[in-house]
């Protein structure tokens, strides 16, 4: 499946890529990039929120699991489209 989790321990280098443009690989790393961002203004709200003294700040807590596994999904799916399409 992706060769670079099922080897931790063997040394990956960067190779050129077979196909020089891919619609798909590029539209998958933008998902994924735009779930870190969604994220990180999540946790930005919450770091506020505890500065201000907010007592309900754990209320990003669902809303933070939530835009994690978002995240995680996002990346998963850009990394193992690299790895079957070779881009």
């Amino acid at each position: 499946m992706l060769d670079c989790l099922n080897n931790p321990g063997k040394k990956h280098s960067a190779t050129v890529p077979k196909i020089g443009f891919c619609e798909e690989k590029n539209r998958l790393q933008e998902n994924f990039l735009q779930a870190i961002r969604e994220f990180n203004h999540l946790l930005e709200q919450q770091t506020r929120a505890v500065i201000v003294g907010d007592e309900d700040f754990s209320r990003f807590d669902l809303l933070l699991h939530a835009a994690q596994d978002e995240k995680e999904r996002a990346k998963y799916l850009w990394m193992m489209h690299v790895d079957s399409h070779g881009c």
